[in-house]
This record gives structure tokens, sequence and C-alpha cells, in this order.
């Protein structure tokens, strides 16, 4: 009799392997939940990170979203504007009134691009730093590689009328003046005979004479009238030193020894008159003062000792000799020094007052203020004496009309009220170039205007300006400083608006008010 089993045959194996999955199953709840997306990509670039125009643009790539609500800009944590970004690589432009200045003008910035996605996740760009500079509108050359004006210029008439000067050296080699209009086409050109140089000077047109002189030290002047024809020059075997302008359009030059007027008609360079000086070439330009011309100089002091004293020689300016003998010779200061290192000096501009700097032990140095109608610098004839600076006074500059002397160090400004020699500067601190850069040039407003440019590079010989330091008040001190990896230069037109050479192209800043407005 066979028996039959109570439940059905399983291998022991089988039924463990059974249960466990079953244990699985039951612990899992079922099927395992999807994972968590990651965040965006948000990617944002500044094309010109370095930039002086009306607008910055910007660049910001968002991937890993189905579709992206929102994007915002942000200038480290302070919101500047959101964006209508869709997809791929878009730009987008901050306006110069979307950028807060907090940080002062040009500003640096931090940018970062912060995204949304549709489904609620988000995610910021990595920081990219810019520099902007608001100005007004920049001309570019049509030739990409072409640069619109001249290394350094200077600007005439406004609005639409505006025109730019300058001195350059094209493939011939032979030193060209070229004015550029507004558009930035070359109006007229014409051949020196002179080599152009960062020395350059181009004076303003005269208005009795109609013409301007543009000068080389070293080289020459040569006088160019409004429809660039040229007339009045120096010869070509003159040494030219300094050069400044007379009332009527006549140049007063220098060169080591003499002193002389060229009319703006002597193409063969002949002089009117010719004073010799001596031992060595005057410390400042000569002076035209009513009808008188004034020279400072130095010379040695009677009795052969060490002292040495500046004199001023007064001439008749309307003689005609070629060994013009002075009306007058004053001795205005003694001191001790070198006779080849003669002290800074500047004539006043009505000529009543000369500025001198002498240096002390330590860099240190002093101006001191004579009067140009009594002898020596005492009584009625000692104007005022400066507080001590702590570097060397390379250069005086008197501007604002005359009211003020700029005294200009290597690397810094101190401006002087010209009747007390009080230091006017905003908390009496100077104006400096940045970091090891030194002043190369400046730039004057209009004759009565307050502003003053700083132009700085670096200390190599033959180097450009790679940085301007706007002063719109000495009371007001540092209006905004911009700084570039290329060159620049700038000059102001005739209704006082700043224009900038910035590398190739050609910029008009902002009015100096609307800097100020936004200046923290």
């Amino acid at each position: 009799m066979h028996s039959v089993p109570s439940r059905p045959f399983a291998p022991r194996a089988f039924l463990a392997l059974l249960t466990f999955c079953a244990s699985v199953f039951a612990a899992c709840g079922g099927e395992k939940p999807a994972p968590t997306p990651d965040p965006p990509t948000v990617t944002l670039t500044v094309p010109q990170p370095n930039t002086a125009a009306p607008s910055l643009t910007v660049r910001v790539i968002v991937s890993g979203c189905d579709a992206v609500s929102r994007v915002d800009i942000y200038d480290k944590d302070t919101f500047l504007k959101t964006v209508p970004y869709t997809s791929g690589s878009m730009d987008f432009e901050l306006a110069s009134n979307e950028i807060k200045y907090t940080r002062g003008l040009a500003v640096s910035l931090s940018l970062n691009a912060r995204a949304t996605c549709s489904d609620g996740r988000t995610n910021s760009s990595q920081p990219q730093a810019a520099t902007f500079l608001p100005v007004t509108k920049v001309i570019k050359d049509p030739d990409p590689n072409g640069q619109v004006v001249t290394d350094f210029f200077i600007a005439e008439g406004s609005g639409t009328n505006v025109a730019f000067i300058g001195c350059g050296n094209p493939t011939t080699g032979s030193g060209t003046l070229f004015r550029v209009d507004s558009t930035g086409v070359v109006r007229n050109s014409v051949e020196l005979g002179i080599p152009c140089s960062s020395s350059t000077v181009i004076t303003s047109i005269n208005p009795t004479s109609g013409k301007r002189w543009v000068w080389t030290p070293g080289s020459g002047a040569v006088a160019v009238d409004s429809n660039f024809a040229t007339s009045g020059r120096t010869a070509a075997t003159y040494k030219l030193q300094q050069l400044s302008v007379m009332a009527n359009g006549d140049a007063l030059v220098n060169d080591l020894y003499t002193v002389s007027r060229l009319k703006h008609t002597s193409s063969g360079g002949s002089f009117q008159w010719m004073f010799e000086n001596a031992p060595l070439q005057p410390i400042t330009p000569p002076k035209e003062k009513g009808q008188q011309v004034l020279v400072a100089y130095p010379n040695t002091a009677g009795g052969g000792g060490p002292a040495l004293q500046i004199e001023v020689a007064t001439l008749d300016a309307n003689a005609t000799s070629q060994d013009l003998q002075p009306v007058s010779t004053r001795i205005i200061y003694q001191y001790n020094g070198l006779i080849s290192a003669p002290p800074p000096a500047s004539f006043s501009v009505d000529g009543s007052t000369l500025f001198m700097s002498f240096d002390f032990n330590n860099n240190q140095s002093r101006i001191e203020a004579c009067s140009t109608e009594a002898a020596g610098c005492e009584g009625n004839a000692y104007r005022w004496s400066s507080t001590t600076f702590p570097v060397p006074i390379r250069f005086l500059l008197p501007f604002n009309g005359g009211s003020k002397v700029a005294a200009i160090g290597d690397q810094r400004v101190w401006f002087l009220n010209s009747t007390s020699g009080l230091v006017m500067n905003k908390g009496g601190t100077s104006v400096d170039a940045s970091g090891q850069l030194r002043i190369l040039q400046v730039q004057l407003g209009q004759p009565t205007s307050a502003e003053f440019y700083l132009l700085t590079g670096p200390n190599v010989a033959g180097a450009l300006p790679q940085e301007i330091v706007a002063v719109d008040s000495a009371e007001q001190g540092e209006l905004f400083r911009y700084e570039v990896s290329s060159s620049l230069s700038c000059s102001v037109d005739d209704s006082g608006r700043l224009w900038m050479r910035v590398g190739n192209n050609l910029v008009q800043a902002l009015t100096l008010p609307e800097y100020r407005a936004v200046k923290p």
C-alpha cells in the first residue's frame, strides 16, 4: 500500500530562495524612486572685460533645463537686471544706468548670472571680473585694424562739428598732420617736414593769425592754418627746446642759449629778433606781458661763490634786432644748487609772478612764488612759500584761469591756490598715479575751467599712457580713473567735453557732472 504525501515535494534550497525574495520585495515596497535631477549649468562671460562704452555686453549660456523661467544678472550680491533668456548662447546689454557705482568710477565688477528652471531648480555662474567706464559713444575705424585718430590729438569745435587733429608718421616716415571728422573720416592732411613723437605739441588756433603751431622738441615748429596750409617754420638746423604763442599768433622760441621771436609768416625760419641769455636755456617758456617778453634763466651769483640766482630779463616784444639787449634784468631769487639742474618754474598767467620749486634733503621740495616786477624775493616782491612736499616737484603748471598752480611730481600732484600757495586738494591729499605708473602728460580743460586730467604710464622711454585720472575740481578730488592694457590719450573740445583714444577707438565721455552725479 502506498502513502500519499501531505504537501507537494520541494527542495529546501528552493524554499529558502523564495523566502528571501519575498522578504526583499516586502522591504522595498515595489519600484525604486527616480533620482533627484542635477541643478542647471550656468555660464556668464564678458566678451570685452575692460570696456569704455555706453553699455556692457554679457554672454549667458544655461543648460540642463527643459525650459528656463528666469535669469538674473548680479554684481556680487547686488541685483542688476532680469534678462529675457530663452536658449543657447545669448548676449545682453547692461546699460550704464543699470550698473551700480558704489565702488567708484570706472567700476570694477564681479558679474554672475542666476538661472531658474521651470521646475524650480536653480544655480549661479562663476563670477566674471569686468571693468566698465560709461561713455556717450564709441567711434571705430571701418578697418578692423585701423586707428581712428593718431596716438595723441586735440579736439576742436563741438557737437556735430567736432574734429580731431593729430600728428603721425605714416609709411612715408614724414611727420604729417591729420584732421579727422566725428565719423572717423580723414578730411585734411599735410606733411610738416618735422617728425611727430609723443612730445609733439599742437596748439589751438590763434584767433588773430588763424593759425596753430605744431612743434616737436629738438626738431622744430611749423605754423598751420585752418585749411592745413603751412607758413612760418623754424630752420632745419634750429634745435627747438620750448615754444609759447604770442597774442598775434607769432611764436616765442628758444634753443639752449637764445630766445627769439618767430613770425607765423616766416617760411625761411628767420627771426624778428634774437636774445642771447647766459649761461643756459630759460627755465620756463618765455612769457609775453603786454608789449614786453619775460625770460627767466639761471646764472652764477656775483663774486664767483657757490650761490646761484634766477634772473628775469625784460625784452621789447616789438624790437627788430638779431642781438637784442634787455630793457631790464632783475635778480629774482638766489639759491644753492647746480646750475646744470635749475629749478622747475613757470610764469603766472599774467606774467606778474614766477613760481619755482626747489629740492631739499630726503627728496623733499618747496615752491617759492616771487614777483617779476621787483628785484629779490623779499618784502613786496615776496608772494608766498608753499608747504614742504614729500617728493621732488618736476613741473609747475598754472590753470583754471590762473587761479591754481599744479605741482606735479613723478607720481603725485597737488593743486595750489596761486595767490596764497595753500594746498587745495580734497583733504590735502595728492592725486596719484596707480601703482608703479608715472605721470607722462597732463590735459587741461578750457582756459578758465577747473578740470585736470593726468595721463600715466610705465616708467619706460617712449611708453604711451595707459591710465587717465580725471579731476573735475581740486576741492572735490578725483572723479574717476580708468586703466587699459593697450594705450590711451585724451583731449577736450571747445565745449569742455572729454574725448579719449582708447586703443584704436575714439570715445566721447559723459559730461563731468554726469559722472559726479553717480560717484559715491
